[in-house]
Parts: C-alpha cells; structure tokens; sequence
C-alpha cells in the first residue's frame, strides 16, 4: 500500500523540482501554497494510485480467467456477464491418472517420478495443442481436458 509522495519546498527552481521529481516524489509544489490545490494535487495522485491498482488487478485477474476458462466462455463472460449457460451436442471429457500412482510414487526417486510426470504431462500438452482441445487441469498424475465445448472439435 504504497502512497504518493507530494514534495512541498521552499526551493522553487526548475533545477530544484526536476531534482525532487528524480529522487521519486510523485508531485511537487513551491511555498508558499494554496491549500486548494494541494488538496487537488493529493486528489489527484490517490486517483491515479487507484487507477493504477485497478489496472494491475484486472490483468491479474484477466491471467487467472485465461488459465481456468477456454477463450470463448471468457469472452462472453465479459461481453454479457449475466448470460454464459451454453448447449453442446457433442462434448468429450477425458479424465486420465496413472493406474498404481500411489505405489509408484512411493517406489520411484523424487527427480524420476518428475521426469515422468513432466514427460506425461507435455505429450498430454502437445495433444492437445494439436487436436485444440482444452486443458482444464493437471495436478500430479491426473490430467483433464475438453474437446466440442467451442463447436469446433466435437469429434
């Protein structure tokens, strides 16, 4: 939560604001001032604060709709975000784990249960890529995808 920096001075030369501005004050005002637009000035850099905080969350949360959500739903999620229920002929869903994961993981040494879960996971990733199916999720050994949700790929 950091606030704006408004820098007040006695000092009222281009050289001395240039120089306060340089060492990270947000704003500058010369004494004397008028209280009327120091209050505008403190306004103003709390709006652009605000401004630029929102701009931050919404591509946090912009980051976070493109790893949970196919293109489409987010689309339409901001276009008209009161209506999003959709209807699919034809969608698959396909849930995969590794069959005895629990014993192989406890059996194999930590860097090669990685090795194959990343080996899994990026031929899964490589799949789908080349089929455009959607990858809803993979955690440890069980991988998730759907396919025909976009109408494109219901086959």
């Amino acid at each position: 939560t950091s606030l704006p920096v408004i820098m007040v001075s006695a000092k009222s030369s281009v050289e001395n604001i240039v120089e306060g501005l340089e060492a990270g004050c947000n704003d500058y005002v010369s004494k004397p001032f008028n209280r009327v637009e120091l209050l505008a000035r403190i306004s103003t850099q709390l709006r652009v604060r605000d401004a630029a905080r929102a701009e931050v969350d919404h591509v946090r949360s912009a980051k976070l709709l493109q790893k949970m959500l196919p293109e489409h739903v987010i689309a339409k999620l901001t276009s008209n975000p009161s209506m999003i229920v959709e209807e699919h002929r034809a969608v698959s869903i396909l849930v995969s784990n590794v069959v005895g994961y629990s014993t192989l993981s406890s059996s194999l040494p930590t860097m090669e249960l990685i090795q194959m879960l990343n080996q899994l996971h990026s031929s899964f990733d490589d799949l789908c890529d080349k089929h455009g199916c959607y990858k809803v999720d993979s955690v440890e050994d069980t991988y998730m995808v759907v396919a025909g949700h976009d109408g494109v790929h219901a086959n």
